[in-house]
């Protein structure tokens, strides 16, 4: 089925507007965003930011630089230790989820943040 070209057949664009099977690997869209970060605090000032946009408050920090050998014997793993099996850095913040965050995540480097006025960053 060829799409006409015909832009008033409405029916054929609104078809053309569903999801086409691209795809974003998440964990190399959130390793380019990091990269382009300035060196230094700006990462842990971000992150901060957002915990105050979203009303948070409280905010812990967790950093581990050991690695967790996969081969550990298993019994001694948490699930956690699964998480951080090399250098990591776990945060949270008091802050509840909403639906508007649910949909800002979808849109990783297009914030929502921007249709607000009420926000930090």
């Amino acid at each position: 089925n060829k799409m006409a070209a015909d832009p008033t057949n409405f029916s054929s664009w609104e078809d053309a507007a569903d999801d086409f099977g691209q795809k974003l690997d998440l964990s190399v869209r959130i390793r380019e965003i990091l990269r382009n970060y300035p060196e230094g605090l700006s990462i842990i000032k971000e992150l901060i930011q957002n915990a105050d946009d979203a009303g948070a408050r409280t905010v812990k920090f967790c950093v581990s630089e050991t690695r967790v050998s996969e081969s550990s014997s298993s019994h001694n793993i948490t699930p956690l230790d699964t998480l951080m099996t090399c250098p990591s850095l776990l945060v949270y913040n008091s802050a509840m989820f909403t639906e508007t965050d649910f949909q800002s995540i979808q849109r990783i480097g297009d914030s929502l943040k921007k249709v607000s006025g009420t926000t930090t960053g």
